[in-house]
């Protein structure tokens, strides 16, 4: 019998005559185009594993290019780019040196130079010399034809090597970039998003090389979202052309530039398309490459022109640069101009003067200088906008949602702004304390569970209240389902949101609601972009929602499948709202785009709208007017630069109930023309602009004003207005008041139905207002007259209550110590007034400083009142004693008079009360002691017998806990920055509660085993025995050994183990950190059917 020969195994081919750097660049660029033909399975909705079917596109035809035609015409250009540089300098030079352009106005002169430098006016220079200038280009051709073939760039019709159908606007677009190219001009491209810019860019460089023969390379620089669209426009549009994605990590970098962009003046591909990251890491490399075009997509990064990337991307060799921008100006003229900057720095030299040309603040109107500012930048930038040109696209219409805050919302934007406004008002309002205040209150408009403490819990439970709690969500609920129950529409639906917390609890609603969804925000990986727009694009998913953050989700992002976008909350720069529309509203939708803006009705959300109405304004005053582009109509009217700063048509939505009705949701869907023009006219009246001064009628608005009430000032916070049910004495109010915060006064009217309540602070006032027995609200500027002015002046000026029998005090005035000296040296025979001296009160001993020293003060008025009346001049008193006799009048009065002013009864038991209040015994080394324990983290605060004995024996467990409980309760209004002190506390507590649940992690999950020495696993990789051993030795330690390698090696099993004893002391450390990563994680899952302990925090679930 033969014997069997055994198989031999497969290898790879070319594992033996290929190198391994050319293994990897090889399975690099295959794994590259599996990752394209899946994504392009998923969004075409076919079968991956499917035969290949070769697609045919009329009238595509595979391009021919010759190399040797191609240098030629390389080097004929380079030659007539330098020309051209050459002219330019002599035409900037000639004219700044001329004393007849000296004469002229600064901005004349910049207007006369662009006109030169653009080639709109013929330098007469030139034809003085005999020459033909190349900047200037006539619009009759010669007879004589160029040989470069520059002159003659014209596009009539779609190229056959394109694979699509370019429109008659897109094809004006490429014909104006071929004039700019061929003048040796830097442009911007600034159509509106979603008119295939990028198209245009890729059919532009494809006419270079195919039609005129020009070769790269060329240069993309975009951001990493969009890098890889870039990347498939060119293979789906023009695949004739050669196109390197270039954006790898450090340590493949070397051998990628190698393999891909070495010799540096011979590169294989005709277009290299990269991040701004990369230029900057590599620049060096890019700065030796002689690129034809630079061409930079949403270039954001280049409005700072003393930022990095402006810097490094303006010291590329480059012959023509190209910005590409749907948005040219987002915040300031400053950006515009540093964009102008990129492409003529020799130009374009001085922002300042750039900035006061056009100032819109000013409120002067120059009609000319609108004029002349488009005369320069129409030479140097088109721009078109969707309703301008026919692109098929289905209009858009967007709708203006106002919703209302729920009960849960108004009290915790009302907690809001009562803590941060106390301490603004003291620390004078800096613009960290703001931005923190705004961010606080655009979480509440939110919803409320973004705030700490807002979610009941743990353990945190999705039901309905996710839902009830928002006025937002309500709405959103509501509209969502509409959408859901109509299937013949299949319709799909765009969230945007500015936070990833927020998208953290849309996602919760999803699951709960049971709605398919995808989401991207910033953590998103570029594969896992692709894949959930091609999923979600796809004719045959189910996906329902897509979760975006504004931000991340702004830019990149093709989602034609989508027909609703709901902008959950707006951002400062309403360009980024736009964006985010456009990613369903653009070339290839083929329904009507609804977008929804959630604002909440009186709160931040409506003044953010209001500033970022300016935003647009300035934009549509400097770039859309006259829309820059070749057109016989004249400026643009009022009515029609109105529309553009309202977005266009716009519908705004009004609901004033508290509950929204499936009628109110109809509203919203109503396709009629009737409500259509009627919110129509809603908005404009609304919007009270004056166009002819340049200035916005909306006037600005303060955050803290909420419901007609100011929390800035502290006053009207802090200003209660009460309706009594039965009649009570003012007394007996005040006394009710107490319970809840210190009162300072109680007034009431005389109709004995309603009083105002004056508190200390206004976290008393809350508490009064939500918890006493009487209809009470915060005292608006208008219901604070209720009580008469003369009534409020007499009794808060002096503090006395009003009643029977209680004489109204004069109002006092303060003296200081040299008044009253002043006052005795004049008065020779009177005893010296002795005033009595104003204690010292530390801030550490927690008194009323304030409060005490407004009745000290009032004590020495009194004082000194009685001083003046008792011993004035003889003959003055003499005089009035015979006019008393003589007219026989009754000397009662006279005894009255002489009746020495005191304080009230109630202010001498305020100014006792005041006094018990603080601790007189108290030192600075003992405050430091309890301010020590508190903010390290090793006992909580109301552990006393703890404090007391790092305090020391000096104090006792009671007097430790009352000072405690005064500093935390009233040490922001009596200590300095003692803020600063809260957030230490409250950071040293979360640090306790962190290390408390990594113990009842552990606990739990030793318990969870009936034999935790054998049973106990984790899910990390490693080795399962030591592991186990590691946590359980830490375990029985108590987590407190801070040598733990020490614990490990010292074991008896272990004292001659090499391998143990030669691990350093970080191995044990850091394995034991991962092993409680692990533990926690398990730890903090939600709560399932089977008891899992839930989570200290809502957090993302995992799909």
């Amino acid at each position: 019998m033969a014997a069997t020969t055994a198989r031999r195994a497969r290898r790879r081919q070319d594992l033996n005559n290929t190198p391994a750097f050319e293994r990897d660049m090889n399975d690099m660029a295959a794994h590259d185009l599996y990752e394209q033909l899946l994504l392009s399975s998923i969004r075409n909705g076919s079968d991956p594993n499917a035969r290949a079917v070769t697609e045919v596109y009329e009238g595509y035809v595979e391009p021919n290019y010759d190399p040797v035609k191609g240098a030629s015409v390389a080097a004929s250009h380079s030659q007539v780019i330098q020309e051209i540089f050459k002219e330019r300098e002599v035409i900037i030079r000639t004219l700044r040196s001329s004393e007849e352009h000296r004469e002229l106005s600064a901005f004349d002169r910049l207007l006369r130079e662009t006109e030169f430098y653009t080639g709109v006016r013929e330098w007469k220079g030139a034809s003085a010399r005999g020459q033909r200038s190349r900047l200037y280009r006539h619009t009759s051709r010669d007879n004589e034809e160029d040989s470069t073939g520059f002159d003659m760039m014209h596009l009539t019709d779609t190229p056959s090597y394109i694979r699509g159908k370019l429109r008659p606007y897109q094809i004006e677009g490429v014909n104006w970039l071929l004039g700019l190219f061929s003048r040796g001009v830097n442009g911007i491209l600034a159509d509106e998003m979603g008119l295939g810019k990028t198209f245009q860019t890729i059919a532009t460089i494809a006419y270079l090389k195919f039609t005129v023969g020009m070769p790269g390379p060329h240069l993309v620089v975009c951001p990493k979202s969009v890098m890889g669209n870039w990347y498939r426009e060119f293979k789906h549009w023009c695949p004739g052309l050669s196109v390197y994605k270039f954006h790898v990590s450090s340590d493949l970098r070397p051998n990628i530039i190698k393999a891909h962009l070495h010799p540096t003046d011979r590169i294989k591909y005709d277009v290299i398309v990269t991040t701004f990251e990369m230029v900057l890491d590599e620049l060096n490399l890019f700065k030796r490459i002689a690129w034809q075009y630079l061409i930079v997509d949403e270039a954001h990064k280049l409005k700072n022109e003393e930022g990095r990337a402006h810097t490094a991307l303006d010291s590329l060799q480059t012959s023509h640069r190209l910005i590409i921008t749907g948005t040219p100006l987002q915040n300031n003229l400053k950006e515009l101009w540093a964009l102008l900057h990129f492409l003529a720095p020799r130009l374009f030299n001085d922002s300042e003067s750039f900035d006061t040309w056009f100032d819109t603040t000013s409120g002067q109107q120059d009609t000319n200088v609108m004029s002349n500012l488009h005369k320069i930048l129409a030479p140097l930038m088109i721009r078109r906008l969707k309703a301008d040109v026919s692109t098929g696209i289905p209009a858009k219409k967007e709708i203006y949602v106002s919703c209302q805050l729920s009960k849960k919302q108004r009290e915790w934007y009302m907690n809001v702004l009562a803590k941060d406004a106390e301490v603004l008002n003291k620390a004078g309002g800096s613009v960290a304390s703001l931005t923190n205040v705004m961010m606080g209150l655009r979480k509440v408009i939110n919803h409320p569970y973004l705030m700490e403490g807002g979610e009941e819990g743990p353990p945190f439970i999705t039901d309905e209240k996710l839902v009830r709690t928002s006025g937002k969500m309500i709405i959103l609920d509501k509209l969502l389902h509409r959408l859901r129950a109509d299937v013949q529409g299949k319709h799909k639906v765009l969230i945007f949101s500015q936070f990833t917390s927020m998208l953290n609890i849309l996602e919760d609603y999803c699951n709960m609601r049971g709605f398919m969804y995808c989401r991207i925000d910033g953590n998103t990986s570029g594969y896992e972009r692709d894949s959930q727009m091609a999923s979600f694009n796809s004719p045959t998913s189910d996906y329902f929602i897509f979760l975006l953050s504004t931000r991340a989700g702004g830019l990149g992002i093709n989602l034609q499948a989508a027909n609703h976008v709901i902008l959950y909350d707006s951002d400062w720069n309403p360009q980024m709202d736009l964006q985010a529309q456009d990613r369903a509203h653009r070339i290839g939708q083929k329904r009507s785009v609804r977008v929804y803006r959630f604002v909440t009705d009186g709160t931040l959300e409506e003044k953010m709208y209001r500033r970022a109405l300016k935003k647009l304004y300035l934009d549509a005053v400097v770039v859309q007017q006259g829309r820059l582009q070749s057109k016989a109509t004249n400026q643009a009217s009022k009515e029609e630069l109105l529309s553009m700063i309202k977005f266009g048509a716009e519908e705004i939505f009004k609901t004033r109930h508290e509950d929204i009705t499936e009628a109110d949701i109809d509203r919203l869907l109503d396709d009629g023309e009737t409500i259509s023009n009627q919110l129509t006219n809603e908005a404009k009246q609304q919007v009270q602009m004056s166009l002819a001064s340049f200035q916005l009628g909306a006037e600005e608005a303060n955050i803290y004003d909420f419901e007609g009430v100011s929390y800035k000032t502290g006053a009207e916070s802090r200003i209660l207005h009460v309706k009594l049910n039965s009649p009570v004495s003012q007394a007996e109010l005040q006394a009710q008041c107490s319970q809840y915060g210190e009162v300072i006064k109680a007034v009431l009217h005389p109709n004995l139905k309603e009083a105002l309540v004056y508190f200390r602070s206004t976290r008393g006032a809350m508490e009064a207002k939500a918890k006493l027995p009487y209809e009470s609200s915060f005292a608006s500027r208008d219901s604070q007259t209720v009580v008469s002015n003369d009534i409020i002046a007499q009794c808060i000026g002096a503090g006395e209550k009003l009643g029977r029998g209680h004489r109204v005090r004069e109002p006092v005035q303060f003296f200081s110590e040299a008044d009253v000296e002043s006052m005795q040296k004049k008065a020779t025979k009177a005893p010296p007034l002795k005033l009595p001296r104003l204690p010292k009160f530390h801030p550490y001993q927690l008194y009323n400083a304030k409060r005490l020293t407004e009745l000290h003060n009032t004590e020495v008025a009194l004082m000194v009142r009685n001083w003046k009346r008792k011993y004035e001049e003889k003959s003055d008193v003499q005089k009035g004693k015979a006019n008393n006799e003589e007219g026989g009048v009754d000397g009662a009065d006279d005894k009255a008079e002489d009746e020495d002013e005191l304080l009230t009864e109630v202010e001498q038991e305020e100014r006792e009360r005041l006094l018990t209040e603080g601790f007189p015994t108290w030192t600075f080394y003992e405050y430091r002691s309890v301010v020590s324990a508190l903010t390290s983290g090793k006992m909580d605060s109301t552990d006393y017998t703890a404090i007391a004995a790092v305090v020391g024996g000096t104090k006792t467990v009671g007097e430790v806990r009352d000072y405690v409980v005064a500093l935390l309760e009233r040490g922001e209004q009596c200590i300095k920055k003692f803020a600063l002190v809260e957030e230490r506390i409250k950071k040293a507590k979360m640090r306790r509660e962190a290390r408390e649940n990594v113990f009842k992690a552990a606990k739990w999950k030793v318990e969870t085993c009936e034999h935790p020495e054998k049973e106990l696993t984790f899910k990390t990789r490693g080795n399962v025995a030591l592991d186990r051993e590691i946590f359980l030795m830490a375990y029985e330690a108590g987590f407190k050994a801070d040598n733990k390698s020490e614990l490990v090696r010292g074991r008896p099993q272990h004292i001659f183990n090499v391998w143990y004893q030669s691990r350093p002391d970080d191995f044990f450390r850091k394995r034991l950190h991962t092993l409680m990563k692990s533990v926690q994680r398990e730890w903090e899952k939600p709560a399932d059917d089977n008891g899992t302990i839930p989570s200290k925090s809502r957090r993302r679930l995992e799909i």
